[in-house]
């Protein structure tokens, strides 16, 4: 989970080979170009999703053995927007659980250069098909009180607050629980 404007917000790949997943590929909110459009990250992308995890954030940063835990994972979805030169423009991690009816958005990765593109946005109307596609009901995420661009993000899309869970973050600061039905 980010904290702060830690430079992120959140999202995980999911099976290619097990789903059809109907992501967005066109918006006139997004620019044109190859680096706009959400895929499932594989265990080929590990490298560069753990440059991207450090570039992104200071604290609740995921390792290499998360990472490729939740590759293998058939509840966990990572999804990638490529970038210029093998490199990460964002990643997002979700996470679901048997029996649960929403779907986890447990990281948002956006890099640094690419802020300000709608790749947020990009990620997270691929996590919202990806819930829908998957017989979800909801979307549920955390987000630092101080993340204000993922804060204003959240709310554009219909999030709503649900809860604020105490001392959630390394730092010890709380983070604002948020929902959205699909």
């Amino acid at each position: 989970m980010p904290a702060r404007e830690d430079k992120g917000l959140l999202i995980r790949p999911w099976r290619a080979a097990s789903l059809t997943f109907p992501i967005m590929t066109t918006s006139a909110s997004l620019p044109a170009g190859p680096f706009t459009v959400p895929r499932p990250a594989t265990p080929a992308d590990l490298e560069a999703l753990l440059a991207l995890e450090a570039l992104c954030f200071e604290f609740n940063r995921m390792g290499r053995r998360s990472f490729k835990r939740l590759l293998e994972r058939p509840s966990a979805h990572i999804l990638v927007i490529d970038g210029a030169g093998g490199t990460l423009a964002a990643s997002a991690v979700l996470l679901s659980r048997v029996g649960n009816r929403g779907l986890r958005v447990y990281s948002l990765a956006v890099h640094p250069r690419q802020r300000g593109r709608g790749l947020a946005k990009a990620m997270m109307a691929a996590a919202l098909d990806l819930a829908r596609a998957t017989g979800h009901q909801w979307l549920s995420l955390e987000v630092h009180p101080e993340n204000a661009a993922a804060r204003a993000l959240y709310d554009r899309l219909g999030f709503h607050q649900t809860s604020v869970e105490e001392n959630y973050y390394a730092d010890g600061s709380h983070a604002f629980r948020l929902r959205r039905y699909v």
